[in-house]
C-alpha cells in the first residue's frame, strides 16, 4: 500500500532546551526613590541643626588671618572732561509744568468789527464722518455744512463748516455750544 505524502504533517521543530539563569533580584525603583529622600532629609535635618537659627553662633568661627601692611593705594587714573551735552532739553523738562485747564471754555478774543467768521467743527478723511459731525451739530439747533478740499500732497479731506457770521458774539455762543458737546472746534476770519 502506497503511502500519501501530500497530506503529511510535518513534525514541529524543536527547540534545544537550555537552562535558564536565575536573575539577580535587585531592589525595585520606588524603593531606591525612597532611600534617595530619607538621606536628602537626614542631611537636611542635619544642616538645619548645626546652621539652622541661631545655628551659625554655634559653628566654629575661624581666626582672622594676621594682617598685612597696608600697600599705598594706587592714585584713580585721571578721567578726560565731561563732554558737553549735545541736547539739553533732558535737563530743561523737569524744569516744566504742565498745568491743565480748568475753565469750561475761553471765547477767542474780540475781533474787528465788519468782518465775517466761520467755524471748523471737523476735517475728516471719509466723506461719511464728515457727514456724521454734520448731523451731530445739527441735533444741537446750528446749522453747517461739509466742504471738500483737496491738500498739497493729493489727499481730500472733507471739512464740516458753520457759517459765514458777522455777528461775533453769536460766533462765540456757537463756538461754546460745541464745546459743551464736546465737539473742539476753531473760527477762521473770512476775507471780506
Amino acid at each position: 500500500m502506497g503511502r500519501d505524502y501530500a497530506n503529511r504533517k510535518k513534525p514541529a521543530a524543536r527547540r534545544p532546551q537550555t537552562k535558564r539563569k536565575p536573575q539577580a533580584q535587585g531592589l525595585p525603583g520606588w524603593l531606591w526613590l525612597l532611600i534617595g529622600m530619607t538621606v536628602g532629609l537626614v542631611i537636611a535635618v542635619a544642616l538645619y541643626v548645626f546652621s539652622g537659627p541661631g545655628g551659625a553662633d554655634r559653628l566654629p568661627v575661624p581666626a582672622p588671618a594676621a594682617q598685612k601692611p597696608a600697600e599705598p593705594a594706587a592714585p584713580e587714573p585721571e578721567l578726560p572732561p565731561k563732554e558737553q551735552a549735545r541736547f539739553t532739553f533732558y535737563e530743561m523738562l523737569p524744569n516744566f509744568q504742565l498745568v491743565p485747564r480748568t475753565e469750561k471754555y475761553t471765547p477767542p478774543p474780540e475781533p474787528e468789527a465788519d468782518l465775517s467768521y466761520a467755524i471748523q467743527a471737523g476735517s475728516f478723511a471719509r466723506q461719511s464722518d464728515a457727514e456724521a459731525r454734520r448731523a451731530e451739530i445739527a441735533l444741537l439747533g446750528i446749522e453747517s455744512r461739509v466742504e471738500s478740499a483737496t491738500l498739497d500732497d493729493g489727499r481730500t479731506v472733507h471739512r464740516v463748516i458753520i457759517g459765514p457770521e458777522s455777528n461775533f458774539n453769536r460766533v462765540k455762543n456757537q463756538m461754546g455750544r460745541l464745546y459743551e458737546n464736546g465737539i473742539e472746534s476753531f473760527f477762521r476770519r473770512l476775507d471780506s
